[in-house]
């Protein structure tokens, strides 16, 4: 009898013991952010952020300093702060969309500076003529297609942006 309770009381406890791990287990973001490692391409969120990632959404705030149309210091940001959330299998703290006048930036924010080896996975864009590579380094790059499109790896800042602009 106490043999039997013994072994029900295991069971339920390594039950409550994997519904844990469920529970706390990261939401990966990689495939959602997975097209910036190629020519710094990057998703829209505000075209809506697919239903899988939004339960490690803890908020979703839009900020603005709108002047006279066409003013470079114009811009809208929306920060998505997360919880138990990873992209490219580091942790991820929140992600910020930047909107401004012809111009536009992703910047993922992780919890560590262990994100900086991800570098060598982000490749430079597919160039045609008369675009050139003006930086091309450990902190990212810098293309010239007329306009600017830009990855950069921020160490202090526990960051990587792909952005573009004219």
């Amino acid at each position: 009898m106490i043999k039997k309770t013994l072994i029900i009381l295991g069971i339920a406890l390594l039950g409550q013991s994997a519904m844990s791990n469920v529970a706390n287990a990261a939401t990966d973001w990689t495939p959602y952010f997975e097209s910036m490692q190629n020519g710094c391409e990057f998703p829209d969120p505000r075209e809506g952020v697919p239903s899988k990632y939004k339960a490690s959404i803890v908020s979703n705030k839009v900020k603005s300093n709108l002047n006279d149309i066409g003013d470079d210091d114009d811009k809208i940001i929306t920060t998505y702060t997360l919880k138990n959330a990873t992209a490219f299998g580091q942790p991820m703290t929140k992600f910020e969309y930047l909107q401004g006048y012809e111009w536009s930036q992703l910047k993922l924010y992780f919890k560590n500076e262990d994100f900086i080896k991800l570098r060598p996975r982000f490749k430079l864009p597919e160039l045609d003529e008369p675009s050139v590579v003006t930086k091309n380094d450990n902190s990212g790059y810098d293309v010239d297609i007329g306009g600017i499109m830009y990855l950069e790896f921020d160490k202090k800042g526990k960051s990587i942006a792909c952005g573009f602009g004219i």
